[in-house]
């Protein structure tokens, strides 16, 4: 009983909100469509506008290679550690493609690197 009497008070509470809330005003006339439409023959006009465009473009023989992709990376560490690294993708004409990659660390004076010469 309990919980339906407090439903009937948060109802109450809410419903006058609404019944005093005014309409939204009405956007004023400017006299302007919002929408514009293309004619027929407008949209033929584009696209076979479109269509020259595409096809101009997959005639061109004038591409740019593929560039030079790839990576590169450090790393700084207590005890002196540091490293570096990178990596790079380079197109070679035909299908061809090289990759080199180089990577250098140094580990430092730390007692736990446990670096042995041979």
């Amino acid at each position: 009983m309990h919980q339906v009497l407090a439903m009937l008070l948060a109802s109450l509470v809410a419903l006058p909100g609404t019944a005093l809330a005014e309409p939204a005003p009405a956007p004023p006339d400017t006299g302007i469509s919002s929408e514009h439409r293309l004619s027929p023959e407008e949209i033929e006009s584009v696209l076979n506008d479109a269509a020259r465009r595409r096809e101009l473009a997959e005639s061109s023989d004038d591409r740019l290679p593929p560039p030079i992709h790839g990576e590169i990376g450090f790393s700084i560490g207590t005890g002196g550690y540091r490293s570096a690294f990178g990596t790079a993708v380079v197109p070679l004409p035909g299908a061809g493609v090289a990759i080199l990659s180089f990577g250098t660390d140094r580990l430092g004076s730390e007692p736990n690197f446990h670096h042995q010469d041979r």
